[in-house]
């Protein structure tokens, strides 16, 4: 017996037939209750309603389908068909619903009212049943899926956006948002075209310059505002069914910086190289195509001589950047050092040509212990001593001073010449690699050793200042990090 609608009643015996069968065939279950009656007992089950939970009809007609909840009755669902019923309009809900055997499934439920024709009063209620378990599953999955790949990225350094597989942003993790220069609110839900259009806008980049990179790919993004950066933007599928897809976002400014400014100084070393090495080769073919006698050859073969030497030391100096380039603050160890020791070893290293130079050194006679490397320490003070007699050609006194600074746990040591000294200009590109204040002038040197000199300052936790005026003189200070009476044990100079 069923109850689809007065019309159907009046339908032909045999549509009535087919309309019967198909309710039977239905994978569905399609139950009727009598509004006409108390609590909407069931009037009608199909075999699709038997087959999805287990009761025969024999079990339910009669009965409210309310004992498909058992006891768990406080659901939206139900409180929504119940209104649905109260007021006789169409509901769709989707219940927890309990087979016989006790087992749960979800249970998607989209009922109408039946209507008299004549009256218009509801007589019965028809429901179609829809076992929405697989569905639902797949739905918590993906939320609790979802909820994982927000936590995951959201702590990520990198920036990382989602994609949805038609393509539209669904997470954007906070780097993401940094790194694009949009709020979140203005990113979820757009596009690709509209994500970079927006990225465009903001960043100060020409519409369609902006690339987007295929699954396995990786692009650059050069944006102009606020500030120059440059962005990797690197793209991978997440989901093979799915067909979503994730974007990696990279700031690679500074990486970018670093190469351009790796191949400026290759390029640098490069042409530096071949000035000594082209005096070399051509003074070498000179005297082996022409015999010179010993007076005649002395010249040149100290020409060869001198030039050897610079290129030596230009190849010393560009292997110890190398070093400081490649291991960084791991190129040497630092401990307590001994810098009024080392300043005494350096000052046997220096020559002193003819009566013009004298080196004053100014230190206490008991240590001064200092956080560095010795064999580094001495380095740096030799440079700055060498290069304090070079650029004094006239002569004159050299003072290396050991002072106490104004800042806690620091001490200066000072190098000052009554040279050359230096123009403003000059000040302001003195540590740049192979710069050399008056590059045509007889002093020799690579330009690489006062940048050696900061470097290694700086790796040793301290910094190098400098003050000079053309025509006066220079003075440079090392400012070092002293070691307290606790690092004494241990120590080494």
């Amino acid at each position: 017996m069923s109850y689809p609608s007065a019309s159907a009643l009046s339908l032909p015996s045999d549509v009535r037939s087919i309309v019967w069968r198909a309710m039977e065939q239905t994978v569905n279950g399609v139950v009727v209750s009598d509004a006409t009656q108390p609590n909407n007992p069931l009037v009608y089950v199909n075999t699709g309603f038997t087959r999805m939970t287990g009761y025969p009809a024999q079990e339910v007609l009669g009965r409210n389908c309310g004992f498909l909840q058992l006891g768990d009755r406080d659901q939206p669902g139900v409180h929504r068909l119940r209104q649905g019923i109260a007021q006789g309009e169409d509901v769709t809900v989707v219940l927890r619903n309990y087979r016989r055997d006790g087992s749960l499934f979800w249970n998607r439920v989209e009922m109408s009212p039946v209507r008299d024709a004549s009256s218009g009063r509801i007589t019965h209620f028809f429901a179609v049943q829809t076992d929405v378990t697989l569905e639902r599953e797949r739905e918590e999955m993906a939320q609790v899926r979802s909820l994982e790949l927000e936590r995951a990225i959201g702590s990520h350094p990198m920036g990382m956006v989602t994609l949805t597989a038609d393509g539209r942003v669904s997470l954007c993790s906070p780097a993401g948002v940094a790194l694009l220069g949009l709020g979140d609110t203005q990113v979820l839900g757009l596009d690709v075209a509209e994500l970079l259009q927006r990225v465009g806008q903001l960043a100060g980049v020409e519409p369609g310059r902006l690339p987007w990179p295929g699954p396995g790919q990786s692009c650059l993004w050069e944006l102009h505002r606020p500030q120059h950066r440059v962005i990797e933007v690197s793209a991978s599928s997440i989901g093979s069914l799915t067909g979503e897809q994730m974007a990696v976002l990279r700031d690679v400014t500074q990486q970018q910086l670093q190469q351009a400014s790796r191949d400026h100084f290759l390029a640098t070393a490069a042409h530096e190289l071949r000035t000594p090495l082209g005096s070399i080769r051509g003074f070498t073919e000179l005297m082996l195509m022409r015999a010179y006698n010993p007076e005649q050859a002395r010249p040149l073969l100290e020409t060869v001589l001198k030039q050897a030497v610079r290129l030596g030391g230009l190849l010393d100096d560009l292997l110890d950047l190398a070093q400081l380039d490649d291991r960084g603050r791991e190129a040497f160890s630092l401990v307590p050092v001994d810098v009024c020791q080392v300043v005494r070893q350096a000052r046997e290293v220096i020559e002193l040509p003819g009566n013009r130079h004298q080196l004053v050194l100014e230190l206490p006679a008991s240590p001064v212990w200092v956080l560095g490397h010795g064999a580094r320490l001495e380095q740096v003070v030799i440079n700055l001593l060498s290069n304090a007699v070079k650029y004094s050609p006239d002569g004159g006194v050299v003072h290396c001073r050991l002072m106490q600074s104004d800042g806690p746990g620091e001490c200066m040591l000072s190098v000052a010449d009554q040279g050359i000294g230096l123009s403003e200009d000059d000040l302001g590109r003195l540590f740049t690699r192979f710069f050399r204040a008056n590059p045509g002038g007889p002093i020799p040197g690579t330009g690489l050793g006062l940048s050696l000199v900061k470097e290694m300052v700086e790796r040793m936790q301290g910094r190098v200042t400098v003050s000079s005026r053309l025509g006066e003189g220079t003075t440079f200070v090392l400012h070092l990090v002293r070691c307290t009476d606790a690092a004494m044990p241990g120590c080494a100079s």
